[in-house]
């Protein structure tokens, strides 16, 4: 018991060593970058009546990094009282200690520590105030800001966290931040300027700003009120792309697949995804078993145990937490044959998210599904066909067909609306439809296709389950369409020695 209670003590100490590392680490580079940025502003002021900028700038820089800031270093006797708890803030350079606090020697060496004079310093601009802050309609605060007639650059910084209700404790670190200015007036005495930034519903931020001129800063601004956007955040979107990128087969029973999609586009951080694969089972009623699983930090997913041979409607849905309500995207959705060859999917090109923009309106020719259409075999003939009506207005669809070697003649239909029927059949219209010979899951908004057809026939469309709506069940204006004659596919390709039966 006492070697159990050992290792968990350990083991938690080690967690807690890490994390308080990571967080360290993130504080360092944050605190670097911000470092950076006021260094920036400085050589700009020096440089400002230089002839050769950017040499100026490089060499401002250069010498910065060992610089001494403004200000002085407290008496030994001051800093002895604050020695032990700074110990550890070792340094080199006044330039490793944030903000405008110095290296300063210690009994135990080198410290970061605030100097002495650095606020009444003359050769510093006063540091601003923030006088008011307004939040208009769209994602964006509005700062109204009180600084001296002094040449200086302006510095803004926000920090930030999420959730409902203000805790001071679970704000973030300070940041850099990039604004645009709005006006800028004077009394003769002061400047006042208002500027403004965007802002993500879902959030608490607070603000602070400093003046920067070619010796430094004074310090920062006290933070302002917290604020946050009266709007509620939005769920998040959905996946801008997806696709299938592996498909392995065990040998004996069970396919698996590996899925892969874009990140969701979001106001506020993904939790997690949910991952839905149904396959449909043909029998009287038409029936769908559907498995669902989540990740977390992650884009990809290995879905197991899929059958051979089927066709399987998979979804992917992102989620997020606002408060104790949980929002969840629209679902983007594919449609996985596994009887397809592993030669004719496209695995080789990996799935290029820069490209999706979540903003672009679907093209049936862009549809997902067609990812996994039968791109190596010939495109024989594609033809429109006529207007359908229904309670909306007039649609059209189109039909394509390519033909392949294992498949036969495969028939794809673009053009849907998104109507309520997720399951479809075709059949000849010679058979009145009285059996079943071909179904299929419709991806909402994408095409459909149906393999292994006769020549020269004519297939009636029809939805297994009809919505009121349906536009399919139109006796008037059934959706039919005649496949090519065999002769056709023959003379175009004779290289495929196709057999008509003749």
């Amino acid at each position: 018991m006492l070697i159990m209670l050992t290792l968990a003590l350990a083991l938690l100490g080690s967690r807690a060593s890490n994390a308080t590392i990571s967080m360290y680490q993130r504080q360092h580079r944050d605190s670097t970058d911000i470092k950076e940025k006021i260094m920036e502003l400085q050589c700009l002021a020096r440089c400002e009546n230089s002839t050769k900028t950017q040499r100026c700038l490089d060499q401002c820089k250069l010498e910065l990094w060992r610089a001494p800031r403004a200000g002085s270093c407290p008496t030994s006797s001051l800093l002895a009282r604050h020695a032990r708890l700074l110990c550890l803030d070792n340094c080199a350079y006044d330039n490793d200690c944030i903000e405008v606090h110095k290296c300063c020697a210690s009994a135990c060496g080198p410290i970061c520590t605030e100097p002495v004079g650095v606020r009444n310093s003359s050769q510093l601009p006063p540091i601003p105030k923030i006088l008011r802050y307004k939040l208009p309609r769209s994602h964006k605060v509005e700062l109204t800001i009180e600084s001296s007639l002094l040449p200086y650059y302006f510095h803004v910084e926000v920090r930030s966290h999420i959730g409902r209700i203000f805790t001071p404790r679970k704000m973030g670190m300070w940041q850099s931040q990039q604004v645009e200015k709005i006006l800028e007036t004077t009394d003769g005495r002061s400047k006042f300027m208002e500027i403004f930034f965007n802002i993500r519903p879902g959030r608490w931020y607070q603000v602070r700003v400093a003046a920067v001129n070619a010796f430094g800063f004074r310090g920062y601004s006290q933070p302002s009120h917290a604020f946050t956007l009266p709007s509620n955040p939005k769920p998040p979107r959905a996946p801008a792309a997806m696709k299938i990128t592996s498909q392995q087969y065990d040998g004996r029973r069970y396919m698996s697949v590996k899925l892969v999609w874009c990140p969701s586009r979001s106001n506020l951080p993904v939790e997690k995804y949910k991952i839905i694969w149904s396959l449909y089972v043909s029998s009287k009623e038409g029936s769908l078993i559907t498995h669902e699983a989540y990740v977390k930090d992650t884009h990809q997913f290995e879905i197991k145990k899929l059958q051979p041979n089927s066709s399987y409607y998979i979804q992917v849905q992102a989620m997020s937490i606002s408060g104790s309500q949980r929002l969840k995207s629209e679902k983007k959705s594919l449609l996985h044959n596994t009887t397809l060859p592993m030669h004719e999917l496209e695995y080789a090109a990996p799935l290029d998210c820069s490209t999706h923009h979540s903003r672009h309106k679907y093209h049936p020719s862009a549809s997902p599904s067609q990812s996994h259409s039968l791109s190596h075999s010939p495109t024989v003939e594609t033809s429109s066909m006529p207007a359908i009506n229904n309670n909306e207005g007039r649609t059209s669809y189109e039909v394509r067909f390519r033909l392949n070697r294992k498949f036969g003649m495969i028939v794809q239909i673009l053009g849907f609306q998104p109507y309520k029927e997720k399951v479809y059949e075709l059949c000849p219209q010679e058979t009145n439809c009285e059996q079943r010979e071909f179904s299929a899951i419709r991806v909402k908004k994408d095409s459909q296709e149906f393999s292994k057809l006769k020549f020269n026939t004519t297939y009636v469309l029809k939805a297994l389950r009809p919505s009121p709506n349906s536009v399919l069940e139109d006796n008037g204006h059934p959706f039919t369409f005649t496949t090519p004659k065999c002769e056709s596919f023959r003379n175009r390709f004779p290289k495929m020695q196709i057999k008509c039966g003749d």
